[in-house]
């Protein structure tokens, strides 16, 4: 009991953390994982410790997998990534897949305080996706933008499973309300192999902002 209290208190919105630590906007949210573990992949070259334009800090390694109490862990597929920037530090499970030729990332935050285990009781956590480039021993992630994809869904351009919810319980404004998806990892999917590399999903609504959806990451060399 005490284990997974400790873990439901460590889920926080990712939505929430990445608003706060990286981006200006929000990201697309899902309850459900965007890979099946067939479409896993690890590359090795992520790892290491990288930083960006806004010399935030990257660290990248790889997971290590429980094999049991009394086992060793051993090297699993996904990664364990650190980012600390100069509004504090969070830490991500991340899992590299790969659809139709494309390399993706499915995130979802792995140690976030929530202040107490009454608090922990209520989080949620969500998955996000970006799209990865590997070219020229730097990295690109891409996370896809939650208001493009309102834009789709206030279009009628698609029908997936998910849910509006408030940002703040008091503001009952439509546009205030963030997107989660519920559909399926099946349903994700296919959404992704149809959307996935429309170049306006990386973008903010309005021409002249910052996208700040993108990251470019260049490797520290030791």
């Amino acid at each position: 009991m005490k284990f997974k209290m400790i873990t439901m208190k460590t889920r926080f919105f990712f939505a929430m953390l990445l608003i706060t630590l990286l981006l200006p906007g929000c990201l697309v949210k899902s309850l459900h994982p965007f890979y099946t573990d067939q479409d896993v992949i690890f590359k090795k070259e992520l790892t290491g410790t990288w930083t960006d334009a806004d010399s935030a800090v990257w660290i990248i390694q790889q997971h290590m997998q429980s094999t049991g109490i009394l086992n060793n862990n051993k090297p699993g597929k996904a990664y364990d990534i650190s980012f600390t920037d100069h509004k504090g530090s969070a830490t991500f499970l991340a899992h590299l897949f790969q659809l139709n030729g494309e390399l993706y990332l499915d995130f979802s935050p792995d140690e976030v305080s929530c202040g107490n285990d009454l608090a922990g009781f209520h989080m949620v956590g969500t998955q996000s996706l970006a799209k990865v480039g590997l070219a020229g021993g730097k990295i690109t992630i891409q996370w896809y933008n939650e208001e493009w994809l309102a834009d789709l869904f206030n279009k009628n351009r698609i029908r997936i499973s998910h849910e509006r919810i408030p940002y703040d319980p008091d503001i009952n404004d439509p546009s205030s309300k963030q997107i989660i998806l519920t559909a399926s990892t099946t349903e994700l999917q296919k959404f992704i192999l149809k959307y996935g590399s429309d170049p306006n999903a990386f973008k903010a609504a309005q021409p002249g902002e910052n996208d700040g959806y993108t990251v470019v990451l260049s490797k520290i060399k030791r």
